[in-house]
């Protein structure tokens, strides 16, 4: 056989191991990325796992929550008209009420004040061993 035929046989033969590593390494990437994305689909899976489980969740407690926002908000409707009816009865109460407290608290100021000055003028009257009846001028 001639040389050249051998040396293109040894470069064909070289360069098919080149080949068969290049295939070899292509396919040991391929894998680990296949291994990687099978991984990636297992905790993908265990979230929407968990996903739909606080769903479920998160469902049962709106239903939960609708179910006692209707009584609470009949409870604060009562109180409600319970405290606009307070309101009301205290400002009748007051309007009935504040008059006369506020007469007796200026007869009272009045009898107080009188009482205070017939008080004075005595005490002034014995003290100074007066004894006059025009009103205390002489």
């Amino acid at each position: 056989m001639p040389l050249i035929v051998e040396i293109s046989v040894a470069i064909a033969s070289l360069a098919m191991v080149v080949i068969a590593v290049a295939a070899v390494l292509a396919l040991s990437s391929v894998r680990k990325a296949t291994d990687q994305v099978a991984k990636l689909a297992v905790d993908l899976q265990q979230w929407v796992g968990e996903a739909n489980e606080l769903t479920r969740k998160a469902r049962e407690t709106v239903a939960s929550v609708r179910g006692v926002l209707a009584p609470v908000h009949r409870v604060a409707e009562g109180f409600e008209g319970l405290g606009d009816r307070a309101i009301k009865l205290c400002s009748v109460l007051l309007e009935e009420v504040e008059t006369p407290i506020r007469t007796a608290v200026a007869v009272k100021r009045g009898v107080q004040s009188i009482a205070t000055h017939f008080l004075e003028r005595l005490t002034h009257r014995f003290l100074n061993g007066r004894s006059t009846t025009d009103g205390g001028s002489r």
